[in-house]
């Protein structure tokens, strides 16, 4: 759950689908999600700890608050030099009757 030693960042939605950090509003927004969803302040933070994002009013479809998704890590890809001569991720090698191919030289080599 949410303590003094952690951090983490509520965020709000905007009308745009963006979200944006709470900050100095935290509070507030925890007070509105509490009362649209009809629970208490340790009910609100133990959904949004367990990621889930909540109401923080009845009339716009944008009106969420959820805690900061954590950062993905970096997915390294495998690249491969096809016979084009161009470097492409493995699983977007084409195979063709002159070698392989990247999509963009696949109709050049294939004839």
């Amino acid at each position: 759950m949410n303590t003094p030693e952690t951090t983490i960042n509520l965020q709000y939605q905007l009308s745009t689908g963006s979200w944006i950090d709470c900050d100095d509003r935290a509070d507030e927004f925890l007070a509105r999600c509490a009362a649209c969803e009809s629970m208490t302040r340790e009910q609100v933070l133990l959904a949004l700890d367990s990621g889930k994002t909540l109401r923080n009013a009845p009339a716009d479809w944008y009106s969420n608050c959820r805690y900061e998704p954590a950062p993905r890590p970096a997915v390294e890809i495998d690249l491969v030099k096809c016979s084009c001569g161009c470097m492409v991720p493995k699983n977007l090698v084409m195979n063709t009757s002159t070698g392989s191919s990247c999509t963009d030289c696949y109709d050049r080599m294939s004839n």
